[in-house]
């Protein structure tokens, strides 16, 4: 099998030759490649720039040679700047003030118009890489407008933000469904222009919700993206669902048009895979943490995810979260030898 073949018979739960690997955040800051192209360009140029951007998407396969998916190398705040408001990066992110009197203002999202660089760059790789599979991605809806809300990073756990929502559950839910338009034509064009063969959906803050205000507040945003997504795309492609800290929410999170569930390192994949394992595949969830260590350290840690997915057909080797910059090289290749059985 091709990188791209396993990729997706693991996505559908058949049989494949050996477990499929690719890694959140594979494409960042822990490659010292990567790091010489961020100190000469600015993360929009990174983003928006066909050939910046397929250059770095690609850094991690050609370093790691036996990773099986390249994800575009993008964010989930890029749909932001069409609907007015300015996002800076650098020591953290920092988002032009937002109220909730603006959002009849908002500019009529279109991917292909405000946003293309996503679906372009995954095409261009697609022209000359046959055998990888592609990834595109976007934000949830309740993530991404939790940074609009809070204007970037600087709300910790976003408590002030949190209780802006729930003090205005009307207008809030007004953003989270608008912004459902956005994420789901995003998701839509990397298919669509892209040729992605599967996306993923990122809820990194669901789980500061409780079930309760997730079902109320941030589910119904995310099934409309869903809805949004599947009428516009011109081909079912499988759809990843990741939500950190969310083990409270899966009970909700399996009620969605999803494919398979990322997990991350808390969550238990053994049991998951013993109770849902015939109707999602799941992907995940080494704690990227082992990534900072010895390689021997690593290994060990991988082999327990490897024993604990078992030999069931519908498993992908990925971390339980993105690599953060110190993650190590040599603990990277450890892992991926493991995994798959050949030379990093």
């Amino acid at each position: 099998m091709n990188s791209q073949e396993r990729i997706l018979a693991a996505l559908n739960r058949c049989p494949v030759d050996r477990t499929p690997v690719w890694f959140m955040r594979q494409a960042g800051r822990h490659l010292p490649e990567y790091r010489k192209i961020a100190a000469e360009h600015s993360f929009w140029e990174r983003c928006q720039n066909i050939d910046l951007c397929t250059t770095i998407t690609m850094q991690p396969l050609h370093r790691y040679k036996s990773i099986d998916a390249a994800i575009v190398f993008s964010d989930i705040l890029t749909p932001l700047p069409a609907l007015g408001y300015d996002v800076s990066y650098g020591g953290g992110i920092r988002i032009d003030p937002f109220s909730f009197d603006e959002i009849d203002d908002w500019t009529r999202f279109s991917a292909r118009q405000h946003a293309p660089w996503a679906g372009n760059s995954l095409r261009a790789i697609g022209e000359e890489q046959e055998d990888i599979a592609l990834i595109g991605f976007a934000g949830c809806p309740w993530t991404t407008s939790l940074y609009l809300l809070a204007g970037g990073t600087g709300d910790k756990e976003f408590q002030n933000t949190r209780a802006t929502v729930f003090s205005n559950v009307e207008d809030s839910q007004r953003v989270l469904m608008t912004m459902a338009e956005v994420v789901g034509d995003l998701l839509a064009d990397q298919v669509n222009h892209g040729g992605a063969d599967a996306v993923q959906l990122f809820d990194t803050w669901a789980g500061l919700l409780s079930l309760k205000d997730y079902h109320s507040i941030a589910l119904p945003a995310t099934q409309r993206a869903i809805e949004v997504f599947r009428e516009r795309s011109v081909r079912h492609v499988p759809l990843i669902h990741y939500a950190k800290g969310s083990s409270h929410l899966h009970e909700a999170i399996r009620t969605l048009d999803i494919q398979a569930l990322s997990l991350d390192w808390r969550d238990d994949l053994k049991t998951n895979r013993a109770i849902h394992g015939d109707e999602f595949a799941f992907q995940g969830n080494l704690d990227p943490s082992r990534m900072h260590g010895t390689p021997e350290a690593a290994t060990v840690a991988a082999q327990r995810v490897l024993s604990d997915a078992g030999d069931a057909p519908g498993h992908i080797f990925n971390l339980g979260h993105g690599f953060a910059p110190g993650a190590q090289i040599d603990c990277v290749e450890a892992v991926l030898r493991l995994v798959t059985g050949e030379n990093a």
